[in-house]
């Protein structure tokens, strides 16, 4: 492992060769006799300290971080350009590096693990990784945040925040990666053993999903200069969210905002105005167009997206915005613009593009819409309009054209005029990758069988495969297990010209209707492919008088949840002092949370029942402790949510902490009586 390190110590030496000033590497090297190159983290810090004053910006020495036109502090104003030092692109490479080679191991080890492996339990391995992968993610996610906390709160300069963020990126991008590894081996697997086994494309895709707002173009471009890809300067400012700018020495920029989504997921603006508010995040450039290529409303959490392209005679580029429904802010936002290739066609790439856009209506399936058709922002009379491979008209004077949009998930719009073209995509519905899923599973999933003297024989297959240890139910009742050729056989006197049958395996699930023909064989007459919990199934060795018990105690915690849910409105919120120490009279911040974690915005707070403000947008306020009391009661609401904390301030007999305990240990029974009475005050 050792020598892992030491390799990819000089591989990433060798990436960032070309950035280290000559004078640099000779002091480096000067240096390497008194460094022991065995420790990975003391070579970077002996390359680190011989660039300090060797790396430069407009000739000024830098501290050993970021280099800054400005004194390197850490919340300096967005206008202000740093450049990453020799020392901060060697640790980043090496930190990327150990990640691409652990998920290289971690590669290697699943294939050997699934070469060995049955149906069965290669779809067990694959949903056990994509859980492990869903939880890497969301760990990246969170890294991210505290990182921005930490810049907000002072604990790091920008260069630092710069180079997490660029880590950050380069381990999300591997994670990246490996869900594409693992759904080219799911495309291997049975989709009936993968569904058994809970392997969650949908969740996957919204944990990837999660991750892309950590490899915005933002990011990339860090992660490029961090790694000494390209070289350039950036700037970093935060409010509520991330704002990143990035320009490369060959002129290539980019630029992106992450914020959290305001508004209550509705859709109050509508998608022309949503269209304006997009339109205005871009950058102007002269030279050029920005053109609307896609379109897309998610009708789940209530937000527009556009996706644009741009087109100048020196530049091309792109972009993509997401604006609230309900507020029409943009709060996400990534743009890219890079210089063109001197190889590009000349007549075709000065021919300006056609824009298509949506003026009036709203993008739904079967609404009728007014589009227009523009070039360099002048409406195109007579251009020919086509939705699909259907031709709908041509434009009017003012390069407009209403059309009914069909009723299918998305469509392609094409213009043309002369030898000028345009194309927009516009998603019509939220496709459901559950729904998706299903109609594949009912596509290979054959189930047929006989009824003979009383005795039903069912065999299942999937892909014309046998499927062994699907648990078999008549009316409720279990009456077997598949064997290794997907067959069982059961005793069923009372059937007539219909059976229903339901079949389970894990996660898997399906609801079969039969009609019995009149030589006994079965006809699938319909089939209900669905999700269940696998950990509802039965085991196959249990009676049923246990699997009735099991469905019995999950009715009573069925009944117990429901029963608690109503009394309570919302969940409840967490209150947490996450800086300053307590004490009489002192000041500490307080976070507040929601059940998922997430920082809460507008929480009012109060402190022994005096309001002392609300939270900011990470749900942080300053309190102020009462000064004349041994503790003090934090209690918090948002809207229908509710949230305490009781803290008790350290004295001579010991911190607060163990006279918490204390009391617990000694009252568990008057603070039970306590609960009682507040739910009934509810």
């Amino acid at each position: 492992m050792q020598a892992t390190r030491l390799l990819t110590v000089l591989v990433a030496l060798g990436l960032v060769l070309g950035s280290v000033p000559g004078g640099a590497l000779a002091s480096a090297a000067g240096a390497g006799d008194a460094t022991d190159i065995d420790s990975a983290d003391a070579a970077i810090e002996g390359i680190d300290e011989s660039t300090v004053t060797a790396q430069t910006d407009d000739g000024n020495a830098t501290d050993g971080n970021a280099t800054s036109t400005t004194d390197g502090d850490a919340n300096a104003s967005d206008s202000d350009t740093s450049r990453a030092t020799v020392g901060q692109q060697l640790a980043t490479v090496i930190a990327v590096t150990d990640d691409e080679v652990s998920s290289d191991v971690e590669a290697s080890s699943l294939d050997a693990a699934l070469e060995d492996a049955n149906e069965s339990e290669r779809a067990a391995i694959l949903a056990d990784r994509a859980a492990a992968l869903r939880d890497r993610a969301d760990g990246i996610v969170a890294d991210q945040r505290e990182a921005r906390v930490a810049y907000e709160d002072g604990e790091i300069d920008r260069g630092e925040f710069a180079q997490r963020l660029a880590v950050l990126a380069g381990q999300a991008r591997t994670v990246d990666r490996e869900f594409d590894r693992l759904d080219d081996h799911a495309d291997d697997v049975s989709g009936l053993e993968l569904r058994a086994a809970g392997y969650d494309r949908s969740a996957n895709a919204d944990a990837r999903q999660r991750l892309a707002r950590v490899t915005g173009t933002g990011a990339s471009a860090l992660l490029a200069q961090y790694t000494g890809e390209s070289a350039g300067e950036f700037s970093l400012a935060v409010d509520g969210g991330v704002s990143i700018e990035v320009e490369g020495d060959d002129g290539d920029r980019s630029r992106e905002i992450e914020r959290e989504q305001p508004g209550d997921g509705s859709f109050e603006v509508s998608q022309s105005e949503a269209l304006t508010a997009a339109t205005e995040q871009l950058s102007t450039d002269g030279d050029g167009e920005w053109t609307l290529r896609s379109t897309d409303r998610d009708e789940d959490d209530g937000y527009y997206e556009f996706e644009f392209t741009f087109f100048g005679p020196e530049t091309t580029g792109e972009a993509e915005v997401s604006v609230d429904g309900q507020t029409g802010e943009a709060f996400e936002f990534e743009e890219e613009l890079e210089s063109r290739d001197p190889d590009d066609d000349g007549d075709e790439a000065d021919e300006t593009p056609l824009s298509i856009s949506i003026v009036d209506g709203t993008a739904e399936p079967g609404a009728t819409v007014t589009l227009r058709v523009t070039a360099a922002g002048e409406p195109v009379e007579g251009a020919t309009v086509e939705l699909g491979d259907r031709g709908v008209g041509a434009t009017d004077a003012d390069g407009r054209i209403t059309v009914t949009l069909p009723d299918d998930d998305e469509v392609d719009i094409e213009a043309e005029d002369a030898d000028r073209e345009g194309e927009l995509e516009i998603t019509l519905g939220a496709g459901d990758d559950g729904d998706e899923a299903d109609a594949e599973i009912r596509e290979r999933l054959s189930v047929d069988g006989t009824v003979e003297n009383g005795t039903v024989t069912v065999s299942v297959t999937y892909d014309s495969d046998g499927v062994d240890g699907v648990a078999v139910y008549v009316d409720d009742e279990r009456v077997g297990t598949t064997d290794e050729d997907g067959t069982l056989s059961f005793d069923a006197s009372g059937v007539d010209d219909e059976l229903q049958v339901t079949l389970v395996k894990g996660a898997f699930e399906a609801a079969l209707d039969f009609e019995v023909g009149a030589d006994g064989g079965l006809v699938l007459d319909e089939v209900d492919v669905d999700d269940r919990d696998a950990d509802d199934e039965a085991d196959g060795s249990e009676d049923e008088a246990d699997r009735e018990d099991e469905e019995d105690d999950r009715e009573d915690e069925e009944d117990d949840r429901e029963d608690e849910e109503d009394d309570r409105d919302a969940p409840d919120l967490s209150v947490a002092v996450v800086s300053g120490e307590l004490g009489p009279g002192a000041t500490v911040t307080v976070e507040v949370t929601d059940a998922d974690a997430e920082p809460v915005e507008g929480a009012s707070v109060e402190v022994e029942g005096e309001s002392v403000g609300a939270t900011d947008a990470d749900g942080r306020v300053e309190v102020t402790l009462p000064a004349d009391a041994d503790g003090a009661d934090i209690d918090v609401e948002d809207g229908d949510r509710e949230g305490q904390l009781e803290v008790e301030f350290e004295t001579d007999s010991g911190d607060a902490d163990e006279e918490v305990d204390d009391d617990e240990a000694d009252g568990d029974d008057a603070d039970d009586e306590e609960d009682d009475d507040e739910e009934d005050d509810e």
